[in-house]
């Protein structure tokens, strides 16, 4: 799930200043958490989930609304085009899986979009490390009537060391665009073409490619300064 209910609010809000229909926005997993899921929903009419179990690896039974009548598939049957998207989650995924889930993702969708907050840089592996004293600092204020948070954050570290693990492991599972690029390669059976790379602002970087009928953008942004950046892999078929 991610940041997803965020960014649904964001996109739909935006859309709506401009006078244009919201974007209806659905969750999905192999191990769907319905009792997390079921109150963001309430908060937003354009935010649903699956409750059934989805496998994104599977390219012949896609989730409703994966593909549709206005989409470039030609056994459309919804009424939308869908965009795939990943929010921090796309590195929990073993290449083969991940080479399946492009594969399946190139077939059911008109886009892609996958989003890490980190990378395999030393700064932010650095930066993660450091998250084992942040909570020293943090869980005080943060759970302060919470005694399970506070005797496992100050007698037994137990917390702050696998928050730590957790974000050191993320950051050298998560892909570079190339490397994700190289997935749609093999899905696509095509050698990709690169049209651009350039540094558009301080702290970001655009790489444009072109893969069959695919275009694919790699976005590189600083959020937390100084080590800490967005790394985007985005995918828009060409009709």
């Amino acid at each position: 799930m991610g940041p997803t209910p965020l960014i649904e609010k964001t996109v739909n809000e935006a859309r709506a200043r401009a006078g244009h229909q919201a974007i209806p926005f659905r969750l999905s997993d192999f191990h769907p958490n319905l009792d997390a899921w079921m109150p963001l929903a309430t908060h937003s009419a354009n935010l649903s989930f699956i409750p059934q179990p989805v496998d994104a690896t599977d390219t012949l039974h896609a989730p409703p609304l994966v593909v549709s009548k206005t989409s470039s598939m030609p056994n459309s049957t919804g009424d939308h085009k869908s965009i795939h998207l990943y929010n921090l989650s796309f590195h929990h995924f073993a290449d083969a899986d991940a080479a399946r889930i492009m594969a399946s993702t190139l077939t059911t969708a008109d886009g892609l979009a996958i989003i890490e907050l980190q990378d395999r840089t030393l700064g932010m592996l650095l930066l993660m490390a450091g998250e084992f004293f942040l909570l020293f600092l943090l869980t005080i204020f943060w759970f302060p009537y919470s005694p399970l948070h506070l005797f496992f954050t100050y007698i037994i570290p137990v917390l702050p060391f696998v928050q730590a693990w957790d974000g050191l492991v993320s950051c050298l599972r998560t892909r570079t665009f190339e490397e994700t690029l190289a997935l749609a390669e093999k899905a696509l059976g095509q050698k990709a073409k690169l049209v651009s790379s350039e540094d558009t602002e301080i702290g970001e970087k655009v790489t444009v490619a072109i893969c069959g009928d695919w275009k694919f953008v790699g976005v590189r942004r600083l959020h937390t300064w100084p080590f800490g950046y967005m790394n985007a892999s985005l995918g828009q078929k060409r009709l």
